[in-house]
């Protein structure tokens, strides 16, 4: 089972992103892949691919719809079936989407809002040890205040820090109750595990500002200063030292698992100012996130990856193959997660058009019919179940990085300030 002090843990989960799009739209995958009414369904089907632990997505959005009362009648149901399979929820209790009275998640109303939430899901589900009290916060920030997709809608650097800090600020106090309720808590923060490679000269301290950025999230969280380069963003763009003090004295690695996102896209070549393309061939996950074990240094879980089905097997191959290099080094890896059990819908977007385009991402396709990839990580599973970890066959590298990997801004040449 996923744990700090050891184990592995082979895992998927259900896409359970609910962010606000233009127009005031709600993009909740919930609902768009079918798992809202199918949640029995897809229990038993994870189970019979040989896995025991889910990363489950509890809805904050409509279960605090509602300021004075919390609904807690479908997640009742939801957990009630993964646990008549015996299936261990890893739950993630804010996944880019927060209650529509809210005006985005920097909101300052967030905060009180969602420990009070994460409070009553601890006293209501007691028996449940794992968590993600925030699913991505730095893609959580960036989609919403830097690109202009998803909630507040804004584009600026400020917002940006707003943003951030008040979604960190969740996961801590978030943290801080379960640990009160919980002291044998499992916390996996993901966020995205990228690199920035500067293309010139005139990209080099682009690129080192945004390697930095990317550990912000979990230095905060884990009351971690960050670096010089880092504290000038956050500084200068209205984090007051009050506030960093507040993440100093709060934050805390106790109980945590470092949880890396990678996919095709997280290997950026800055060829210009505010220009990026992807990084052709990979190096790979294990490359990067070696960088991210040396930074941090805590236990850590590929807790996201996945392609589109003609090139699916290929990746978890190279992806899982990583995995055991890394397990070979004595690096403390604590599992994978093929994220999600089924297809998407819209991911190509980013979620930003609500065009119903499936995205062929998933273990099974939304009828619930296993894939090829569906098939080879039940056998994955079985063998590291039974203490056998070999290669795969069919890992054929990181050659192919463009074949739609999960979002708009991972795709081809981007804005790095700015997804079209």
């Amino acid at each position: 089972m996923l744990d700090p002090d050891g184990g592995f843990a082979v895992t998927t989960g259900i896409e359970c992103s609910a962010p606000l799009i233009a127009g005031g739209m709600r993009r909740d995958e919930l609902r768009l892949t079918g798992h809202w009414e199918r949640y029995a369904e897809d229990a038993a089907l994870i189970s019979s691919l040989g896995l025991r632990a889910v990363r489950y997505g509890i809805p904050f959005h409509l279960v605090a719809r509602d300021p004075g009362r919390l609904d807690w009648s479908w997640t009742d149901r939801a957990l009630a079936a993964l646990a008549e399979h015996a299936l261990t929820p890893i739950a993630d209790l804010l996944h880019f989407g927060v209650p529509d009275d809210l005006w985005g998640v920097a909101d300052p109303r967030l905060p009180e809002r969602h420990v009070a939430f994460v409070e009553a899901f601890v006293a209501r589900y007691p028996s449940i040890r794992h968590f993600t009290p925030v699913n991505e916060p730095l893609i959580t920030a960036l989609m919403s205040a830097r690109h202009g997709l998803w909630n507040e809608r804004r584009r600026d650097e400020e917002s940006v820090v707003a943003a951030l800090a008040n979604v960190v600020r969740c996961a801590v106090l978030a943290t801080e109750a379960i640990r009160a309720a919980r002291p044998d808590a499992v916390f996996l923060q993901s966020d995205a595990c990228e690199r920035w490679i500067a293309g010139s000269t005139a990209t080099e301290a682009e690129a080192e500002l945004l390697n930095e950025q990317r550990f912000v999230p979990f230095e905060l969280t884990y009351g971690r200063e960050p670096s010089e380069v880092a504290l000038r963003w956050l500084g200068g763009n209205g984090l007051t030292d009050a506030a960093l003090a507040w993440f100093l004295d709060h934050g805390s690695d106790a109980g945590a698992i470092v949880g890396h996102d990678y996919y095709a896209g997280n290997e950026h070549v800055l060829f210009a100012p505010g220009r990026s393309h992807v990084r052709e061939p990979l190096e790979g996950y294990a490359s990067v996130a070696r960088d991210y074990h040396a930074r941090l240094g805590l236990p850590f879980f590929l807790a996201e990856t996945n392609r589109e089905s003609g090139h699916a097997v290929e990746w978890l191959g190279a992806v899982w193959n990583d995995v055991l290099a890394l397990r070979a080094e004595g690096l403390p890896i604590r599992g994978v997660c093929w994220y999600s059990l089924t297809d998407q819908v819209d991911w190509d977007t980013a979620l930003a058009e609500a065009n119903g385009r499936v995205n062929s991402l998933g273990l099974v396709d939304l009828d619930r019919r296993l894939r090829p990839v569906g098939r080879a990580y039940r056998e994955l599973a079985r063998s590291a179940a039974a203490g056998r970890f070999e290669p795969l066959a069919r890992a054929g590298g990181y050659r192919d990085p463009l074949a739609t990997p999960r979002g708009a801004a991972d795709v081809g040449t981007t804005d790095t300030r700015e997804v079209a």
